[in-house]
């Protein structure tokens, strides 16, 4: 009898489902069979790419939250939701009846212990890039999560080994696929969950210079199945989340990271350190149209990298 795996992502923003596509694309391919959970935006590129989900309570952003409101939301909004999150992934767990379990999600790692069953948990975090307030933390909960799980994979730019043995270095996770004829192009740009009035300054001072841009989430872009033979076709990627940056990594094309929240930082900073090819990094609006220019205008150093997918399959198989 073939294995199954269950993939249960996170719900808020499209990075933590679009990670899971080239994983559960890649177990397909070894004849395994694949269930896909985990709500939110992100569903919709999962059922583009042929996988249901059935539908999961979205437990909503802390982060969004004013400190004004942050306590009563907690208690009328997030608390419950994640209650309600945490039963339907533990009945859809139960129903499943996998041989292995990947997740990004805290409550579907909840389920899983109740479940009684072990999970492998997906990241593009490690404790020593982050600053002390958030790497302390960030150690906890990987020990937490190995009292219960298998293995920490870490998803990166800058795959190496690890002294951690409860951590598996892979590389990024870029989506693949068929994506017909795209015309090359200079500029894509993905604003993501917290770009905002940046981003369309951004999007704005590049059309007045005349570049052909292409916006995600704009009013002229639809929906891909797959991002990297869009990424494929621009001079340039200019983005903030570390999806973007894997599947441009992925995809060859040289990549603009503007970071806005901590974390994303914490990559930006490592990024910088390590002087990663084709990989460049900006702190202002200024910074990160001199940079795109200068990769539209004249060839800019790429990045080479193989999609991490098979040697996450490695790891979980």
């Amino acid at each position: 009898m073939n294995k199954k795996v269950c993939l249960i992502h996170w719900c808020t923003g499209t990075g933590h489902a679009a990670r899971i596509i080239p994983v559960a694309k890649e177990l397909e391919s070894r004849n395994v069979q694949v269930s896909v959970a985990g709500g939110g935006f992100g569903s919709k590129f999962l059922e583009m790419n042929g996988f249901q989900e059935p539908g999961f309570e979205e437990v909503p952003d802390v982060a969004k939250y004013s400190k004004l409101e942050l306590v009563p939301k907690l208690l009328t909004e997030f608390i419950p939701s994640a209650l309600r999150r945490t039963v339907q992934s533990y009945n859809w767990i139960k129903e499943e009846d996998p041989d292995e379990i990947v997740t990004d999600d805290i409550f579907a790692m909840i389920a899983s212990v109740v479940n009684r069953r072990t999970f492998y948990r997906i990241d593009h975090l490690t404790p020593d890039i982050l600053p002390l307030k958030w790497s302390i933390p960030q150690k906890l909960y990987n020990v937490i999560s190995m009292v219960f799980g298998e293995k920490i994979i870490v998803t990166t730019v800058w795959p190496e080994e690890t002294k951690d043995n409860q951590i598996e270095i892979v590389g990024p996770l870029g989506q693949e696929g068929e994506a017909g004829e795209v015309e090359d192009y200079d500029v894509l740009v993905i604003p993501g969950s917290w770009g905002g009035n940046q981003f369309d300054e951004i999007s704005r001072r590049l059309e007045e210079k005349g570049y052909d841009i292409k916006v995600v989430g704009g009013e002229n872009w639809e929906t891909k199945a797959s991002m990297t033979p869009h990424m494929a076709a621009a001079d340039c990627v200019i983005c903030t989340g570390y999806s973007s940056i894997a599947d441009a990594a992925v995809a060859g094309t040289t990549c603009v990271v503007y970071p806005f929240l901590p974390f994303q930082k914490a990559i930006v900073d490592e990024i910088e350190e390590r002087n990663i090819e084709g990989i460049k990094t900006a702190n202002s609006v200024d910074d990160v149209l001199n940079v795109a220019g200068k990769c539209v205008e004249t060839d800019c150093s790429k990045p080479e990298f193989e999609n991490g997918s098979k040697e996450f399959v490695d790891v979980v198989l």
